[in-house]
C-alpha cells in the first residue's frame, strides 16, 4: 500500500503559515508600543513646557504690575491644562534671594521632568500645588502668591 501523506504537508504548510503571521503581528505591536510610549513622552514634554513658559510669564507680568504700583490688590488668573497626555502634573515653584526662579512641572507615570526658569524682582510665596488653573495674587506688599483654584 502507498502512503498518502498530502493532507499532512496541508496541516504542516497551515500551522507554519500561522505561526510566522503570529511573530510578525507581535513584532509590529512591541515595536508600535514602544513608538507610542515615545510620543507620549514627548507630546507630555511639549505640553509640561508650554504650560511652564506660560505661568513663568504670567508671573513676571504680575510681578511688574506690583512694582509699578499702580494696584493695590492683585488677582491674576492663569488658565494651565489639568492634565497632560500622561495624566496629572504637579508644579513647584522655588526662588532665591536674587529673585531668580524656577517652575518644575512633573508628571508620574511616566516620569517627565520641565524646569523652566524665571526672573522678579517681588517677594514669592514659593510652594508645589497641582496641574490647573492657577491664581497669582498680591496684596499689594510687594508679595506675590500663586494659589490652585
Amino acid at each position: 500500500m502507498d502512503s498518502d501523506d498530502r493532507a499532512v504537508s496541508v496541516t504542516v504548510g497551515y500551522v507554519l503559515n500561522f505561526a510566522i503571521a503570529s511573530l510578525l503581528l507581535t513584532g509590529l505591536l512591541v515595536a508600535g508600543g514602544g513608538l507610542i510610549e515615545r510620543q507620549t513622552d514627548q507630546v507630555t514634554r511639549d505640553e509640561l513646557s508650554v504650560a511652564g513658559q506660560q505661568l513663568a510669564a504670567d508671573l513676571t507680568g504680575a510681578d511688574r504690575l506690583v512694582r509699578a504700583g499702580d494696584v493695590s490688590t492683585l488677582s491674576l488668573r492663569t488658565d494651565l491644562p489639568r492634565r497632560t497626555a500622561a495624566g496629572g502634573y504637579t508644579i513647584e515653584i522655588t526662588t532665591d534671594a536674587d529673585g531668580n526662579g524656577e517652575i518644575e512641572l512633573r508628571t508620574h507615570a511616566p516620569e517627565v521632568v520641565v524646569t523652566v526658569p524665571f526672573r522678579i524682582d517681588s517677594d514669592l510665596d514659593a510652594g508645589s500645588l497641582e496641574g490647573g488653573p492657577v491664581r497669582i495674587e498680591s496684596d499689594g506688599g510687594g508679595n506675590l502668591e500663586v494659589i490652585s483654584t
